[in-house]
């Protein structure tokens, strides 16, 4: 049994023996065959690597050829929309709408945009030709922007608006958008793209200037043709037509800068203003150097009209100010006639004095004279000008219109900021009535001769004066201090009229003594001729001043009420004259009692 075991391990050893052996076979030949396998990877590694590094490059070739293609798509795409676009912007935005011609224009701009940034060489021309495009709908946007401006800038008639107080006619709102859209797209999109400088600015002046002109044209014509009038009156206030021209300017500038503070940014308001406004401003100019002229020529009677414009303008001018922040031009306008105004009140002066040396007779009755009438008509006026003539008098510096008028003296130097110039003229109107009672007299005096005549003129003048003074505006300009004068002037006049009742009364001042105050001693005969004389000399001249008095032409009531009160001295004085000597002289030498002097007072 053990042998047998022993022959099947063995067999088995043998059997396995065998395997071993083959499976030393395989691996010998497996081992080989790695060998040979690792040889040709090496093989194979050597021959693909070079076609692997070609293969990274051509892919990276590859990627750059993309980007170059897309890239040229990039570009080719803004220079394709020149062609597209140029049929839409070449006809112009009546025909294709506003709106799409701005998108049409929008997306030009946009490529120029892109098509500058690439600053590629070959892009040049596509350059050139959007450029070109933009220009050319600039250039049709302008004027679409000038036929929307035409279409709101017919003149109009100030009057209708300036006499119904209806404020001058703005754009309206869908307007202003309009305008304002292309002035926008102008200004800033295109300019900003292709370098174009926008028109709109002064298009608009172009437009609206012409408009403000000509709407205005007819009010300066009317305030020239007011001038010629063939009375040779005294100017009224309010007959030239300067007041509605200047108002109606006012007005028109005022709505028209309205519509550009809608239209335009503010850092070009007043560039725009200036340049909408100028040509109705030179005409503004020169008619009111045409008036100046005719003013210089006609001091006289019209010097009234300068001080008219210059409140009518400053006032305008103050109320544009506070608007528009400008008055320059208003300042240039009024410097001329400022000066002719100012040289005025000289004139004035210069005017009575010629007035009076060339007044060959006063009145037959002795009453106002013409020059009085004259000069008193003109210093009322001179009330109704109250504001401007002030202002000029500041300017001058008190008592400076007593000498010629000369605009190179006039610095700031000698410019009193403080002065009053209510003062002042209430100082210029004492001057004029100064010289006007100085006039009087003298030529009373050397035509008249007696100084009772000379009296009556120089009470009827004065007293004309005081009381035209007081019945008008004057009274409110002149100071107190003023109006005394002017009252001592007259009180003067009066007391030489009364030289002649004092001497009258001179008769009835004596020291004679009745008996009773004499202790009962009558009176000698040389006394009682003496009384019986003053009471005829009395008699004589009272009646004859008596008679004069009531000869004499008193146009004012009142001037004859204050002189018969200033007569009536005389009754208290007589009476007592009276009294003392009715009962020692015989009655035939008295010819009024007491009662028959004072009705003979009451009567003057």
């Amino acid at each position: 049994m053990k042998g047998l075991r022993m022959d099947e391990l063995s067999a088995e050893v043998e059997v396995l023996e065998s395997k071993l052996s083959k499976t030393a076979d395989l691996t010998n030949k497996i081992a080989l065959s790695l060998k040979k396998l690792s040889a040709s990877a090496q093989q194979v590694e050597q021959a693909v690597k070079p076609i692997y590094s070609k293969t990274q490059s051509l892919t990276v070739l590859s990627s750059n050829i993309d980007d170059a293609i897309s890239a040229i798509e990039r570009v080719r795409q803004p220079s394709d929309a020149a062609s597209k676009e140029e049929g839409t912007i070449r006809r112009g935005p009546q025909k294709v709408g506003l709106s799409a011609y701005l998108a049409s224009l929008k997306r030009v701009n946009e490529g120029l945009t892109m098509l500058k940034k690439s600053n590629l060489r070959s892009s040049q021309k596509a350059v050139q030709q959007m450029t070109g495009l933009l220009k050319a709908g600039s250039l049709q946007l302008e004027d679409l922007f000038r036929q929307s401006l035409a279409e709101d800038s017919q003149p109009v008639e100030p009057l209708h608006y300036i006499t119904k107080e209806l404020p001058f006619p703005t754009f309206s709102s869908q307007k202003i958008n309009t305008l304002a859209v292309l002035n926008d797209f102008l200004s800033s999109t295109l300019a900003t793209a292709s370098g174009l400088q926008s028109n709109a600015t002064t298009i608009y002046a172009e437009v609206r200037g012409p408009y403000i002109t000509a709407s205005l044209s007819s009010l300066a014509l009317a305030t020239i043709n007011t001038t010629r009038r063939a009375s040779t009156s005294t100017y009224e206030r309010g007959s030239n037509g300067v007041g509605m021209y200047t108002n109606s300017l006012e007005a028109i500038f005022d709505a028209e800068y309205e519509n550009i503070c809608h239209l335009f940014p503010s850092t070009s308001w007043s560039t725009v203003y200036h340049g909408t406004t100028s040509g109705a401003m030179a005409v503004f100019k020169r008619t009111i150097q045409d008036l100046n002229t005719f003013i210089t020529r006609n001091m006289s009677t019209d010097m009234f009209l300068a001080y008219e414009v210059i409140e009518c303008v400053q006032d305008a001018s103050q109320r544009l100010k506070g608007k528009t922040g400008e008055q320059r031009e208003f300042t240039d306008a009024l410097k001329p006639i400022r000066q002719t105004a100012q040289g005025s009140f000289l004139f004035m002066i210069e005017d009575l004095k010629r007035q009076g040396q060339a007044m060959v007779t006063t009145p037959a009755d002795n009453s106002v004279a013409e020059l009085t009438k004259d000069t008193m008509n003109r210093m009322q006026k001179v009330a109704e000008y109250q504001v401007s003539i002030s202002g000029l008098l500041v300017a001058l510096g008190d008592g400076n219109w007593k000498r010629p008028y000369d605009p190179q003296s006039m610095t700031l130097s000698n410019f009193d900021v403080g002065a009053d110039g209510a003062l002042l003229l209430s100082h210029f109107l004492l001057d004029v009535v100064d010289h006007l009672i100085t006039e009087l007299e003298q030529k009373a005096q050397a035509v008249l001769k007696k100084k009772s005549n000379i009296a009556v003129f120089m009470v009827n003048n004065v007293a004309y004066i005081e009381s035209h003074i007081r019945r008008s505006d004057l009274s409110k300009i002149m100071t107190a201090t003023s109006l005394s004068k002017v009252e001592r002037w007259r009180k003067d006049a009066v007391k030489m009229y009364m030289e002649g009742w004092k001497e009258c009364a001179a008769f009835l001042m004596d020291v004679t003594y009745t008996a009773k105050q004499a202790g009962g001693k009558g009176l000698s005969g040389k006394e009682k001729e003496g009384v019986k004389d003053k009471f005829k000399n009395f008699n004589i001249a009272f009646d004859e001043l008596v008679q004069k008095h009531k000869a004499y032409n008193f146009p004012d009531k009142e001037v004859r009420t204050m002189l018969s009160k200033e007569i009536g001295f005389i009754g208290p004085l007589y009476g007592r004259f009276y009294d003392k000597y009715k009962d020692t002289i015989n009655a035939k030498h008295v010819r009024y009692d007491r009662q028959a002097l004072e009705a003979v007072l009451a009567g003057l």
